[in-house]
């Protein structure tokens, strides 16, 4: 007997001692609001009669009718599987549709409503919803609804009636006819026009779907950046506190751009932000919605809008309008194809997976710094409790070449991170690396940095609790940081290969002024024939060597060379000089153009 206990306590001394989580921190998210975020990107879509007016916003809530507004909706088609089959081959995990703009018109026969799809003639009386359901169920996706709060054509607006009718168009969308419902939008613009109820329009939406994820400017299940620019805030916590800048649903004071982008370290509650913006132009007649001749976002200007968005601690909230043939338009869908190529290409390898990482305190064994590198969300790394002061280093087994270092913390027990710095090892001694000093981390953060060859990276935490990640990354893009050449005397830059597939290329060339012998710029004009090229020229005084941005659409499928003549005036007269670049297309479309030089 006493031999058992001796071999019982031995094998109980040899048994690692079990190490509690660390205690979550601070406002938390739900799951549906992890699950939320883990999305990363979303697909918008406005669409309705001023796809078809040319006008949007109060201009169009103003100027139809409902009569006007159901015979101007006349779409050729409505594929609504097209819409969501893209957003599903480029990466995004839902998509929103406007169920209902400002000028309430309803894209499913909504209750109430003298102004919806129903009334339309045949063919054009399709509950769009319906549609966009049945195609969201066939590609995996998740359906959210955006329900404008204003509504110019319903004769109970202004009044305290029209909840009632806003709450019947909630229960038609959300009741089970069209699946689960994973995101719900109020649109801030116009929530100040009537005496709504939003605790009862919140209320709704949750007692169908508990896990829904609300947008508003308060929440509660997440809030708008501040702008619709594609950036959100270099500091952004998930936690917000509305009330603490007399923040509402139709009002935000002071300066709201800054508290809606950073958020509140201490918020009272999780209401992260969503970065929204549109791949076409916003400013003119159409807005959000579909024009003809505008122009579309290049791939690598939303890859740079991705940096700015996913990888600030946000989502990025995409709005690609159908046209008035009810489809999304190619030049949109070819950057979307772009798109996703970029960050296949970008993000296929991570450039740290088989680093050594140690780190200056770690919780337990089962909180190894190692748990960073595995690619599992639900592993992490954790600090012991009261250690708010942390060092990760990240041992690479050889050298390697990066601009691009990614860090996530671990959200579902909070944000905590409150500044980081990083240094790289590039020979003996260690080197700072990115923007210095730098703030928040939550669910993702991307830093851009100049390429850098390493053998080792060391990541600096300050936080407020002890420190819980998930994720590390280094990567390398080679398409989003503008490259500069400098104009040889012969006037001839070698640009090198450009990818074809990764759409326009933007560039800088640097004129030195022995070149134009102190001329001063007065234009361009560009005569490139088969190539789409825009100049931008920069003041540039007498003396100073001159520096001309080039955007250049690859379309040839092998070699190129093109001229840029710029003009210059040395008092009153005119003169030219030519630059001419020439490189390599790589990848580039199968039916492109072949012209000859």
């Amino acid at each position: 007997m006493k031999r058992l206990v001796l071999l019982l306590l031995v094998a109980a001394g040899c048994t690692p001692a079990v190490v509690d989580p660390p205690a979550p921190f601070g406002a938390v998210p739900s799951p549906g609001q992890v699950e939320w975020q883990r999305q990363e990107l979303i697909m918008f879509y406005h669409f309705g009669p001023s796809t078809f007016s040319g006008l949007t916003g109060e201009n169009a809530t103003n100027r139809y009718g409902a009569d006007e507004l159901v015979d101007l909706f006349r779409p050729t088609a409505v594929d609504a599987d097209q819409w969501v089959r893209v957003a599903a081959e480029t990466g995004f995990r839902e998509v929103i549709l406007t169920a209902k703009h400002h000028d309430g018109f309803s894209l499913w026969p909504n209750p109430h409503s003298i102004c919806n799809v129903s009334l339309c003639q045949e063919p054009y009386n399709v509950d769009i919803v319906g549609a966009l359901s049945e195609a969201c169920a066939k590609y995996g996706l998740n359906l959210g609804l955006y329900l404008s709060p204003w509504d110019k054509n319903d004769p109970a607006f202004g009044t305290v009636e029209y909840n009632d009718h806003y709450v019947d168009a909630l229960t038609s969308l959300l009741d089970g006819r069209y699946g689960k419902v994973s995101e719900f939008w109020f649109d801030g613009n116009g929530a100040n026009r009537s005496p709504y109820d939003f605790d009862l329009f919140n209320a709704t939406v949750l007692g169908f779907n508990p896990d829904c994820v609300i947008f508003s400017n308060v929440g509660p299940g997440c809030r708008w950046v501040g702008n619709e620019e594609g950036v959100a805030s270099e500091t952004s916590w998930s936690a917000y506190s509305p009330s603490r800048y007399g923040a509402v649903h139709g009002s935000l004071p002071g300066d709201y751009a800054k508290y809606l982008g950073e958020g509140d370290a201490d918020g009272e509650f999780w209401i992260p932000a969503e970065t929204d913006l549109s791949i076409r132009p916003i400013a003119d007649a159409n807005g959000w919605f579909w024009g003809p001749g505008e122009t579309t976002k290049s791939a690598r200007e939303l890859l740079r809008i991705y940096y700015n968005s996913v990888g600030r601690n946000s989502i990025m909230l995409l709005n690609v309008p159908p046209t008035t043939d009810g489809v999304l338009d190619p030049a949109d869908v070819r950057a979307l194809e772009q798109f996703k190529y970029l960050r296949d290409q970008v993000f296929s390898t991570n450039l740290a997976s088989d680093a050594v990482a140690t780190a200056s305190a770690v919780r337990g064994d089962k909180y190894s710094p190692s748990r960073l590198l595995d690619g599992n969300f639900d592993n992490y790394y954790a600090a012991p409790d009261g250690v708010t002061d942390v060092t990760l280093e990240f041992t690479l087994p050889a050298f390697r070449t990066f601009n691009r270092l990614m860090l996530q913390e671990y959200i579902p027990l909070g944000q905590r991170v409150s500044s980081f710095s990083i240094e790289v090892l590039t020979g003996d001694s260690w080197e700072p690396w990115g923007d210095g000093t730098m703030t928040t981390i939550g669910y993702k953060r991307i830093i851009l940095g100049a390429p850098v060859t390493a053998s080792a990276v060391r990541v600096h935490l300050k936080a407020l609790a002890c420190p819980v990640l998930n994720g590390f990354g280094l990567y390398y893009d080679p398409f989003t940081d503008i490259p500069e050449y400098t104009l040889g005397p012969d006037g001839t830059v070698d640009i090198g290969e450009v990818d074809g597939d990764a759409g326009p290329f933007t560039f800088r060339v640097v004129i030195p002024n022995s070149f134009t012998s102190g001329l001063t710029p007065s234009g361009a004009q560009v005569h490139c024939g088969c190539t789409s090229v825009a100049v931008r020229q920069a003041p540039v005084a007498p003396g100073e060597d001159e520096i001309v941005t080039i955007t250049y659409n690859p379309i040839l499928p092998a070699g190129f060379r093109e001229t840029v003549d710029l003009e210059y005036t040395p008092d009153s007269a005119t003169r030219e000089r030519k630059i001419v670049f020439v490189g390599e297309t790589v990848f580039a479309d199968e039916n492109a153009l072949s012209v000859t030089d």
